[in-house]
């Protein structure tokens, strides 16, 4: 076991060199720029827009690749809308060119990157996720009070308005220090460009590439926490993280040292208002769920958009939006979130409410 895992190190590592000295003329190649519209295009084929885009999907392909080749290719305005989820969101979403673009960029960094990324972060990786990060944080606090036999203490923390703080400038220095093709740089500029909250900063959270590179940015807080500040007990996703021990002071410490080097390195804010410090055994509220020493609780919140999630894609299949297998993604996707906690209540809930049989056949 130990030789296949050091040869797919080995084949990565050599992946990785590969893609790191890709020129602009290699990463734009029309191969590539057909796999990412497949890439893109996969398990959305009911979609009115890829429908359209398919039945000429040569041309506009072949058009695209052209733009890129001769440096014409622009950055498109984004369309806005609000979703609730439950809380109120601004989604800028890009026109369909641009988001093949944004996949081409994607399947390019992501291998370089991906392999930097410690293991206790969580967001929009594969094979992670958020009832990962949930289940793994409820796991380490458990070995830390000895299945709850000593008190530990639990340091919460949520970035204030994460996404619309990133410094395009920052960002790009950090990509830059993988990224040497001119030309490579200047693209993924460009899509930096597209975006502004304020002058030079801001991710829109509706592009694939964003979450790459949010993770990218914080990769430089996971670092300062793990090798400056040793910490051993830490889970982040996106712009939430917490940190365990059973020595409150320190936690208090741990506190400050992050509140300033996310002001001072990455122009991010760490409110007082956005931290806490809790005993595990009263209960920590982590990314929709309660961990408690017993188990897990959903919060309400999560619940209600549960039940709207499933009842919208619910409405999606039966106006034959969706295949009968992605609306059982989305359905099957909660009864995982669920199986950890004590709802066979709400299980059944979530059963009783969708078709259980492609009705299509």
């Amino acid at each position: 076991m130990r030789a296949v895992l050091d040869a797919d190190r080995a084949i990565n590592y050599i992946l990785v060199y590969m893609i790191e000295s890709y020129s602009y003329k290699q990463l734009i190649n029309i191969e590539n720029v057909f796999m990412a519209w497949q890439n893109y295009s996969s398990g959305k084929s009911r979609k009115k827009e890829i429908l359209e885009f398919w039945l000429n999907q040569e041309r506009r392909i072949f058009a695209l690749h052209y733009e890129l080749e001769k440096e014409m290719y622009e950055h498109s305005p984004y369309k806005k809308f609000v979703i609730c989820d439950p809380k109120e969101r601004i989604i800028h979403k890009s026109v369909l060119v641009d988001r093949i673009v944004h996949q081409m960029i994607y399947n390019y960094l992501n291998p370089i990157f991906e392999d930097r990324f410690i293991f206790d972060t969580y967001a929009s990786i594969k094979y992670r996720g958020n009832h990962l990060a949930v289940k793994n944080f409820r796991k380490k606090c458990l070995r830390e009070s000895h299945s709850d036999r000593r008190v530990i203490w639990v340091l919460k923390c949520d970035i204030k308005k994460f996404f619309d703080s990133i410094d395009h400038e920052i960002l790009f220095s950090l990509i830059g220090r993988k990224v040497k093709d001119e030309k490579i740089r200047k693209l993924i500029r460009d899509i930096l460009a597209s975006y502004n909250v304020l002058p030079g900063k801001g991710l829109p959270l509706g592009n694939l590439t964003s979450q790459l590179f949010a993770n990218i940015y914080l990769n430089e807080l996971d670092y300062h926490v793990k090798h400056v500040l040793k910490i051993k007990n830490y889970i982040r996703f996106n712009d939430d993280f917490v940190i365990i021990s059973e020595n409150k002071s320190l936690l208090q410490d741990f506190s400050a040292n992050i509140k300033e080097f996310l002001n001072d390195r990455l122009k991010l804010s760490l409110p007082d208002n956005k931290t806490s410090i809790r005993k595990f055994k009263w209960g920590i509220d982590f990314l929709g769920y309660i961990a408690l020493p017993g188990g897990f609780l959903l919060r309400k919140k999560t619940k209600k958009r549960m039940f709207h999630k499933i009842e919208e894609r619910n409405i999606e299949y039966l106006k034959n939006k969706v295949s009968f297998n992605k609306k059982n993604q989305t359905v099957n996707s909660y009864l995982g979130m669920i199986k950890n906690c004590n709802a066979f209540k709400l299980n059944q809930k979530i059963l009783s409410i969708i078709p259980l049989r492609d009705l299509s056949t």
